[in-house]
């Protein structure tokens, strides 16, 4: 067997331990929870470059890990991604074990395992046609007899396509090889918001559907993960210039001028970081080296302060240390290089290599995309980021774009559809220089500073350094390079003068509002006026905010089942009196004898994790804990006291109560915790919650379904046309999609934008359209999740701390006639959860009816969990009839305002 290369040696991590960010951990909870499902589904994270995919994977596998025993394959499209992908694994989720999968087939199957390796690895002719029994021997494992072991061992068996939309298509090896293993689960990560081919592999595969777990790049910007603006400039030689400009070396003078004036802006700020000048080149034996005598010879730039990758094979350990050196300026690499390394250093990425590969963008945009550390710690959100240090900025010369009028205009449009792909809307500008510049900035940005050049030392001597290349280099206070008299120029966009009357003005009025979002190109879907019993502020609930604490407490410990094992179980503890096995071997004969033996309890210890336990219910204080102890003392002792074979004093039985009391408050810590969330369920307040939006917002582009009885009169957006917006407005045009209110003299409007939180799955779409089609249904609203929204309902939940925001709200008759309640639905997957939601009964709204897939059929959930009767969409007379058997006591709908100002 082959000696692993040394950075896949390493069993030690070498990355830095990450915290999930909040937008992070919503989609691990979440894709772990469609995981977990019964019924689950393939599930598909569609995350923009510098997201986090692979720390978010790595935890929903250690996740589900922890639930079911699964053994998992993890599939990354280029070689150099395979130790990075290794090592986060290794750093973000050490209770996964991390093997390459050309060594781990050779080790027994183990729950937690995943096997990683390239997707071109097993997408082999020959492996298929022998059923992937093709290249075992007497040392080596083939890849089918590994799987069937591991499903012998009753291991399940799951799979992970990182970059799916390379990896996956039905019409290669690798779609075929997947169709073949028939995997237990499906993850597949994508970057790309815009992919057939992998709708088209799911379909060939014989998947009917998937589920989509979707995050912005908006999301990705505001947590200081990504950059927000991106500058793609490219050449336009379209004037009888190409036979005489070298382009690459015009696009190595431009970013080291562009990364110079970065360097001595982030000074001037005063922040610890020295950009680094990426250059990717072709891939050739001397392509380093000559872009290197070209920043040398052009630039002036320290031998020192350039490092090099000049392997054709990646080096991804050789690539971060360079990266993460900052006394280099400038790394050099290769095509074959450029991915599977991180460089959050680097501002500006040069490409000297022609721009007709299909991965174009994401092997560009990911190196340039990271924000620094520096730039997180001085400044704490996204807006506070000057553009210049959010910007990532891209040269390209792109040789095919300068060969004629037309094939240019269609390079440049090639490329600005690709960038879009990757990242968002972009605009075209020109510059100064002639440079075309594709940008979401929504302004021209001016340079960074009109004083700052290239590198020069005036003063030096000529002299002659000998370069480790073998070329000698010369060095003199002043050297012509090739643009010798051009000012030097950072491709500065053409700019029109403005006056202070250009400056748009806030609207003055709903009139001109309405006008602005839509020469921004947002639609506005005003609330309804006429739906009956409609008020402009929906009720919620909250938790009472004084509470007699000591009386609940006594409450739920004097109502705590104590059975008989476990009061057993607590004299026993105080008595000293719980057994283990005592283990006794004889050195000589080696005979061994078992016996079981008392063991002595430490009662400090025990006390210890006793009111570590209490401490960990809701809302108690010291007070509480020991008035729980002090009943379930009470409540002990007599049978304390029957287990006693003599009289002992009255300090000592009080003693050995509180002993056996602390055991069954650690022991019974859940059930204390469910009994309290519950009684204090019991007492929860009715307040109104945040107004309802006058109107919602959308991108004019992305027309939304009409809905007949949606309060709003469309249909929610969907994960995939949500996932549209960033390549149909720019970032300033989607400030408007954002929640405010807009107040003038005598008017006010409040919008909300349309977002991750109102978005429909596969299974609440056809609910929503029969709610629509129903004559009972006056009207219905998505109710959008967490506590993001003020206007959101949310119910005190009867067995946990937080709040449980039921899926739709709709308004309906439970008679013919009959004025139109206000009730909760929840669509759910996991049937456990609904049971324990189910605890706490509402009195405004009623009890909240959970529905859930059942194969093909709609049934709705009982309280134990088990399935109750079909619902059919066509009528929802099941829905009906169950509504109004658990109908609300009252709900006075007079008391809440009707209506609203929707102009």
């Amino acid at each position: 067997m082959s000696a692993l290369p040394l950075n896949l040696a390493v069993t030690t991590a070498q990355g830095a331990l990450l915290a999930p960010e909040k937008f992070q951990q919503t989609l691990i909870d979440n894709l772990r929870d469609a995981l977990l499902r019964d019924n689950h589904p393939p599930c598909l994270l569609r995350a923009p470059t510098g997201a986090g995919k692979t720390l978010m994977l790595a935890r929903v596998l250690a996740d589900v890990s922890a639930e079911r025993d699964v053994v998992w394959l993890w599939f990354v499209p280029f070689v150099n991604l395979v130790a990075q992908t290794l090592d986060a694994i290794k750093s973000n989720a050490a209770d996964l074990t991390p093997l390459l999968l050309t060594h781990g087939r050779n080790q027994d199957a183990e729950a937690g395992q995943v096997l990683i390796s390239t997707a071109q690895a097993v997408a082999k002719a020959q492996w298929r046609n022998k059923g992937y029994n093709a290249d075992g021997d007497d040392d080596t494992r083939t890849l089918a007899e590994w799987i069937a072991r591991a499903r012998v061992q009753g291991l399940r068996l799951g799979m992970i396509v990182d970059e799916a939309h390379i990896a996956l298509d039905k019409t290669t090896e690798f779609g075929k090889f997947t169709q073949w293993l028939n995997p237990d689960y499906l993850l597949m990560a994508t970057a790309t918001p815009k992919d057939q081919r992998l709708l088209e592999f799911l379909a060939g595969a014989g998947m009917s559907s998937y589920e989509s777990f979707a995050v912005s790049r908006s999301d990705v910007v505001n947590a200081r993960l990504n950059k927000q603006y991106i500058e793609a400039i490219i050449y336009d030689l379209r004037h009888g210039m190409h036979d005489v400009i070298d382009l690459k070396r015009t696009v190595l003078r431009q970013a080291w001028a562009r990364n110079q004036a970065l360097k001595a802006a982030l000074a001037n700020a005063g922040i610890p970081l020295t950009p680094l000048l990426l250059v990717q080149v072709g891939n050739g034996d001397k392509t380093v080296e000559d872009a290197e005598r070209d920043l040398i010879e052009l630039c002036n730039i320290p031998p020192h302060a350039i490092g090099k990758h000049s392997a054709d094979a990646p080096d991804p350990v050789l690539m971060a240390a360079i990266a993460n050196d900052s006394s280099k300026e400038v790394l050099i690499f290769k095509q074959s290089a450029g991915t599977g390394f991180d460089a959050p250093r680097a501002f500006v990425l040069a490409s000297t290599k022609v721009v007709n590969d299909a991965d174009f963008a994401m092997q560009f945009i990911g190196r340039v995309m990271r924000v620094a550390a520096a730039l997180r710690a001085r400044f704490s959100s996204a807006e506070a980021i000057p553009a210049s240090f959010n910007t990532a900025y891209i040269y390209l010369a792109d040789a095919e774009a300068q060969q004629g009028f037309e094939y240019a205009v269609a390079a440049a449009s090639r490329v600005k559809s690709e960038l879009e792909g990757q990242t968002e809307k972009l605009v075209q500008r020109q510059t100064q220089n002639g440079a075309i510049v594709f940008s979401n900035c929504p302004t021209p940005q001016y340079p960074l500073g009109y004083d700052i050049g290239l590198p020069r030392n005036d003063n030096a001597p000529s002299v002659a350094m000998e370069h480790p290349s073998g070329y000698a280099v010369a060095r003199q206070g002043h050297q012509d390079d090739l643009f010798s008299g051009q000012d030097d120029l950072l491709d500065q966009v053409i700019t029109v003068a403005t006056t202070s009357a250009d400056i748009p003005a806030a609207p003055a009025s709903v009139v001109e509002l309405k006008a602005t979002l839509r020469e921004n190109g947002i639609a506005v879907y005003p609330r309804k006026r006429d739906a009956r019993n409609l008020p402009t502020a929906l009720k919620r609930e909250r938790r009472p905010q004084m509470l007699a604490m000591s009386q609940l407490s006594r409450t739920v410990a004097q109502a705590l089942p104590l059975a008989e094992a476990l009061q057993s179980k607590a004299i026993d503890a105080a008595l000293h009196h719980l057994r283990a096995t005592e283990q006794r071997t004889e050195l000589n004969s080696r005979a061994m004898h078992l016996a079981e033996v008392a063991i002595v309890t430490d009662r400090s210890a025990l006390a210890r994790e006793a009111r570590l336990a209490l401490r960990r219910l809701p809302q108690v204080e010291e007070a509480d804990i020991r008035d729980i102890l002090n009943t379930l003392a009470e409540r002990i002792q007599p049978a304390l006291q029957l287990a006693l074979d003599d009289a002992r004093d009255e300090i000592t039985l009080r003693r050995l109560a509180r002993d056996a009391a602390n055991w069954i408050a650690k022991s019974e810590a859940d059930r204390l915790a469910e009994a309290l969330h519950e009684i204090i369920a019991l007492q929860a307040q009715l307040e109104d919650a945040g107004r309802l939006p006058d109107a919602m917002l959308f991108p004019t582009e992305l027309p939304l379904p009409q809905s007949a009885k949606n309060i709003y009169g469309v249909m929610p957006p969907s994960v995939d046309t949500l996932l549209q917006v960033e390549q149909i407005l720019l970032p300033d045009e989607r400030k408007w999609l954002r929640d405010k209110e807009w107040r003038w003299d005598d008017d006010a409007l409040y919008c909300g934008g349309f977002d991750q939180s109102f978005s429909l799955n596969g299974e609440e779409l056809p609910f929503a359209k029969a709610l629509d089609r129903s004559e009972f249904v006056a009207w219905w609203h998505r109710n959008p999740p967490g506590g993001g929204k003020a206007y959101a309902v949310r119910l005190v939940r009867g067995e946990h701390k937080h709040f449980f925001y039921p899926d739709f709200i709709v308004c309906l008759e439970h008679d013919p006639g009959d004025e139109p309640l206000i009730r909760l639905i929840e669509t759910k997957q996991d049937v456990k959860d609904a049971a324990r939601k189910a605890r706490h009964i509402p009195a405004y709204y009623g009890k909240v009816l959970f529905l859930t897939k059942d194969q093909e059929r709609l049934r709705w959930v009982k309280d134990d969990g088990s399935l109750g009767e079909n619902v059919d969409l066509a009528d929802l007379h099941e829905l009906r009839d169950w509504l109004r058997l658990h109908s609300p006591d009252s709900q006075n709908l007079g008391s809440v305002a009707k209506g609203g100002a929707c102009r």
